[in-house]
């Protein structure tokens, strides 16, 4: 350590006070060496006293860098543990998001068949309705003329006014099958033209020969039309059945898809939270780390400093 005053010009001074103040004691060289012994003494009080300050402080020195170095490493580790942690929640927010925007697409298109599939059986089956609508209403014509028919073949036989009524009920009959037909009836163009002829000639005598083959006509088109109504039943049963079986597996996967995408979301929520908490314990402990290393650079030079001016 540095004095603010030699030894020498200590002596120099102590031994003119001496002789100042009229000591007496010993002779002068005597009072010297007496002085010299008491600076000794002190100086080396003085300084067992500041080597036990300055111990103290390069103690301190030692322990808080350390301590702090050692808190700086603990820090890097954390900051690549967080680091890493962040790169996988990241790219598991990121999967979780494809995976849901697959699964909204996936539901969106499940809707859209199911709503397409039920429009296409809506209409069929107003086709259905209408189509075997005209058959019943063909086939109850076709019955009633076929029945009043046959009953004026036999008043045939008696001849008189009631032969003539049931000629007007037969005509009548036959107009009204005609009349319901469907459009699509399936008749020849020589069936329709007998048909024609028979309510123009429904007086004539060639009334029981028409009558006979109008009869024949109308029997198959009746077996035609109950034929091909129970075809279009079992058809219209059929892809009603399919329709059901397909709506029922839609909407199966529907609940599937919608669960999956709720169970989903979650988990992409819960990601967010953590990789917000993960981050900002990232961006917290690298502000502390830096603090951390400037108070350790600064805590070091001052060391330093005290070490070399000792």
């Amino acid at each position: 350590m540095k004095c603010a005053m030699s030894p020498l010009r200590m002596l120099a001074f102590m031994a003119a006070a001496s002789l100042a103040l009229g000591d007496k004691t010993g002779t002068p060289v005597e009072r010297v060496v007496n002085l010299l012994k008491e600076l000794k003494d002190k100086l080396q009080t003085d300084e067992k006293v500041e080597k036990r300050i300055y111990d103290k402080y390069a103690c301190w020195c030692e322990k808080t860098t350390e301590r702090k170095a050692g808190t700086i490493t603990e820090a890097q580790e954390d900051l690549r543990s967080y680091g890493t942690a962040i790169l996988s929640l990241k790219g598991k927010v990121a999967t979780l998001t494809s995976e849901i925007a697959a699964l909204s697409a996936g539901i969106k298109a499940n809707q859209e068949a199911q709503a397409e599939a039920t429009a296409l059986r809506e209409k069929e089956n107003a086709a259905y309705m209408s189509e075997t609508a005209e058959m019943k209403q063909a086939l109850a014509a076709l019955e009633k003329a076929i029945t009043v028919l046959v009953g004026a073949t036999i008043q045939a036989k008696n001849g008189g006014e009631a032969l003539l009524q049931f000629r007007t009920e037969a005509t009548a009959a036959v107009r009204s099958v005609v009349d319901s037909l469907p459009t699509a009836s399936g008749l020849s163009t020589s069936q329709l033209a007998q048909l024609t002829e028979f309510l123009q000639d429904g007086q004539s005598a060639s009334y029981m020969p028409q009558s006979f083959t109008v009869q024949g006509i109308l029997k198959d088109m009746y077996d035609t039309f109950a034929a091909d109504l129970e075809a279009a039943t079992l058809a219209e049963a059929s892809a009603n059945t399919k329709f059901e079986d397909f709506i029922a597996i839609k909407t199966v996967e529907l609940k599937d898809m919608e669960r999956e995408k709720a169970k989903k979301e979650a988990e992409k929520a819960d990601a967010e939270v953590q990789l917000a908490d993960t981050q900002q314990l990232y961006d917290d402990t690298a502000a502390q780390k830096e603090a951390d290393i400037a108070f350790f650079d600064e805590t070091k030079a001052a060391c330093q400093a005290k070490h070399e001016e000792w």
